[in-house]
């Protein structure tokens, strides 16, 4: 929940509609392990954003999710958040 809210936010900070963004998502199985977000620039080029990584226990329930956001002057991303859920009922 807080990581959609903190993509929402750079997303606007950023100035993008959700038209000009462009997702790429790797799958482990039927798993969701990363999803990439780029910036559809002059209508051809991606610029990226922001990724997400996730991991999962043995039961294949997310357990984490960390969040990074590109930062264009060291070319590379830095984590912003992580986020952890409780998976035990």
């Amino acid at each position: 929940m807080i990581a959609n809210v903190v993509m929402a936010a750079l997303i606007s900070a950023a100035g993008v509609s959700s038209d000009d963004l462009v997702y790429n998502v790797t799958m482990d199985g039927n798993r969701l392990s990363n999803k990439e977000v780029y910036t559809l620039n002059e209508g051809k080029y991606l610029k990226r954003l922001l990724k997400m990584d996730f991991t999962y226990n043995a039961q294949g329930q997310v357990t984490d999710k960390k969040t990074y956001v590109w930062n264009e002057s060291d070319q590379r991303y830095i984590l912003k958040e992580t986020e952890r859920f409780n998976t035990e009922k």
